[in-house]
C-alpha cells in the first residue's frame, strides 16, 4: 500500500558517468586477471580470482539502486479503500486496521519534565489512525503523583488539540514543536477558519503549559494542607480522650494526597514505608478519551514482567469492552 516515485532531481549524470567508467575498468581488471594465471601457485591464484568475482559481484549490487532510486511514501487513498471502505466482508465500513500499541516510559518527573511526556502523549493522539485502535501505554517506574496528574490534564487537553489537527492536518502534531516552529503558519492552509482556531487553540495550550507547570507546587500545597487537616484531628481526640493531661502532636505520617482526599498509593513527597522509590504499589490507571485508550502504569520493579502482564491482558480484553476492565 504504498506510492512509487522516481528520484531523479538530485541524481548528478556524472555520477552515473563515474559508475560506468569503474564497471568497464573492474570488467577489464577481471578479464586481465582470468587471462593471466599464475602458474607457481595456482592454488593462491585460484582463491584470489574467486574473491576478487564475489567482491565485484557485491560492489555491483550496490550500485545497481543507485542509478535509479526511488522514494516510497504509504499511499493513504489505498489504505483508506482497502481498510475502511464499505465491503461484502465489512458492510459498516469500519476501520479493519490492526491495533496499534504506543509505549512512553519515564522514571522521574523531576529529571524528566512531565510537559514532556504530555506533549509526547498529545503529539501520538493526534496521529492519523482509527482512535478506536489506538493503545497508549504510560509507564512510570517512580510512581509520582506529579506524572498521574500531569497525563490527566494531557488527556483533557487532547480533547481539543486532536479534533485540531485532524481538522487542519497539523503536521508536527507535538504542541510544543508545532508553537515554536519558524515560519508562516498559514502556508498550505485552506480552511478560512484555521487562523481564528490557532489563535484559539494556542491560548488553550499556554493555558495547559500553567497548570501543568504547576502541579508541583498544587501537589506539595494540597499534601501540606491535608496533613495539618490530620494532625488537628488526631489532636482533638488525644485531647477528647485525655482531658485533663498535656497534648502533645500526635505522630502523623506526611502522605501524599490525590485531589479526591485519598492517600496516592505510589511514591510520596516524603517517602515512608510503602511510598518510596522502588518500594510502592503497582497502578493501573485506564482513562478511555473519545474512544482511545490511555493506559497508565507505576511499576514498582521488573517493569518487563508487569507490563507484559498488563499488555496481555488487554489483549485478550481488546475484542471485548476495554471499559469492561476493573483494577
Amino acid at each position: 500500500m504504498e506510492a512509487v516515485a522516481p528520484v531523479f532531481s538530485w541524481i548528478d549524470p556524472r555520477c552515473r558517468l563515474l559508475v560506468l567508467v569503474r564497471f568497464i575498468s573492474l570488467f577489464l581488471f577481471l578479464i586481465w586477471r582470468v587471462t593471466n594465471p599464475n602458474l607457481d601457485a595456482l592454488w593462491l591464484w585460484g582463491i584470489s580470482i574467486v574473491c576478487e568475482f564475489w567482491f565485484a559481484f557485491s560492489w555491483l549490487l550496490d550500485q545497481m539502486p543507485k542509478l535509479n532510486p526511488i522514494n516510497r511514501a504509504v499511499d493513504l487513498s489505498a489504505l483508506r479503500e482497502k481498510f475502511e471502505s464499505v465491503t461484502p466482508s465489512n458492510p459498516t465500513g469500519r476501520s479493519d486496521l490492526p491495533g496499534l500499541d504506543v509505549f512512553i516510559s519515564t522514571a522521574d518527573p523531576y529529571k524528566e519534565p512531565p510537559l514532556t511526556t504530555a506533549n509526547s502523549l498529545l503529539s501520538i493522539l493526534g496521529t492519523e489512525y482509527p482512535v478506536e485502535k489506538l493503545f497508549v501505554y504510560i509507564s512510570d517506574d517512580g510512581g509520582a503523583l506529579l506524572t498521574f496528574e500531569a497525563m490527566a490534564e494531557a488527556c483533557e487537553f487532547a480533547k481539543v488539540w486532536v479534533p485540531f489537527c485532524r481538522k487542519h492536518s497539523i503536521e508536527p502534531r507535538n504542541p510544543d514543536a508545532y508553537f515554536n516552529q519558524k515560519g508562516d503558519p498559514t502556508k498550505g492552509k485552506k480552511r478560512p477558519d484555521f487562523v481564528k482556531d490557532r489563535r484559539w487553540i494556542k491560548r488553550e495550550y499556554d493555558e495547559f503549559k500553567v497548570r501543568i507547570n504547576g502541579l508541583a507546587d498544587l501537589i506539595r500545597r494540597r499534601a501540606n494542607a491535608m496533613n495539618a487537616r490530620e494532625r488537628k484531628i488526631a489532636r482533638d481526640k488525644a485531647a477528647a480522650a485525655s482531658s485533663d493531661a498535656p497534648v502533645a502532636d500526635a505522630p502523623t505520617v506526611k502522605a501524599t494526597w490525590m485531589a479526591d482526599g485519598t492517600h496516592w498509593p505510589g511514591t510520596w513527597l516524603d517517602s515512608a514505608p510503602d511510598h518510596a522509590k522502588g518500594d510502592h504499589a503497582s497502578i493501573v490507571q485506564v482513562q478511555c478519551q473519545q474512544n482511545c485508550t490511555i493506559i497508565i502504569v507505576c511499576c514498582m520493579g521488573g517493569r518487563q514482567a508487569i507490563m507484559s502482564s498488563v499488555v496481555q491482558t488487554f489483549y485478550t480484553q481488546r475484542s471485548l469492552d476495554i471499559r469492561s476492565l476493573d483494577f
